[in-house]
This record gives structure tokens, C-alpha cells and sequence, in this order.
């Protein structure tokens, strides 16, 4: 994988973290930040080690599911958080990592496209 393929992602999470496009989508104020930060670098590394042993299509379709699961692990983290008005920390994890994991997979997913883009 050659490095100008993990451009546009970067380039997409920089545009969310700039504009706090987190923050809209119901991660925490405190964190919407540092979730795009983490998860970037996470996402970026991840799918560069993924992609010496996969191809393309396979590894944009798990990017595409993880992306998904992460979105959703944040979303019902934040509903039972709330719900339990701060009480449940479990519920509050679920929603900070699910935030971290979904903008390491949106990294991730991003540039397995581009890789698939690529190659055709």
C-alpha cells in the first residue's frame, strides 16, 4: 500500500474533527476531539497491517461491517448512559470506545475504498 492511499482519510477525519462533526452526532463534548485523534491513528494502522495479508473487496466489506457495529456500540452506550443519568459506567465506556472504534473503522473503510478504487 502505497502512502498516498491513506490520504483521503486522513484528510476526510481531519475535515470531522475540524468542524466537531462528532460532537453533532452525539459524542460527548469533552471527547469529540480526541475520539477522531485516536481513532484516526488507529484506523490508519490497522488497515495498513490488514491490507499485506487481504485484498481489497474483502477487507473494504469488513471495514464497512465494523464500521457499522462501532457506530452502533456507541449509540446504544450513549442511550443507556444517559438513561441511567451517569450511573452506569459500562454504558459510558461502550460510548467513548464506540466513538474511537467507529472513527477507526470509518479511517479504516476509507482507505480500503481508495485501495479498491486503486486497483480497478
Amino acid at each position: 500500500m502505497r502512502l498516498t492511499t491513506l490520504l483521503p482519510a486522513a484528510l476526510l477525519l481531519a475535515l470531522v474533527w475540524a468542524t466537531d462533526l462528532t460532537a453533532s452526532l452525539g459524542a460527548h463534548p469533552w471527547w469529540s476531539g480526541k475520539v477522531v485523534l485516536i481513532g484516526a491513528a488507529l484506523g490508519l494502522a490497522l488497515v495498513w497491517l490488514a491490507s499485506l495479508r487481504i485484498a481489497a473487496l474483502p477487507l473494504t466489506l469488513t471495514f464497512l461491517i465494523a464500521t457499522g457495529l462501532a457506530g452502533a456500540a456507541a449509540v446504544l452506550g450513549k442511550r443507556a448512559f444517559v438513561a441511567s443519568f451517569g450511573d452506569n459506567a459500562l454504558a459510558g465506556q461502550f460510548w467513548f470506545f464506540g466513538w474511537i472504534a467507529t472513527m477507526a473503522a470509518l479511517a479504516a473503510l476509507v482507505t480500503a475504498l481508495t485501495q479498491l478504487i486503486r486497483q480497478r
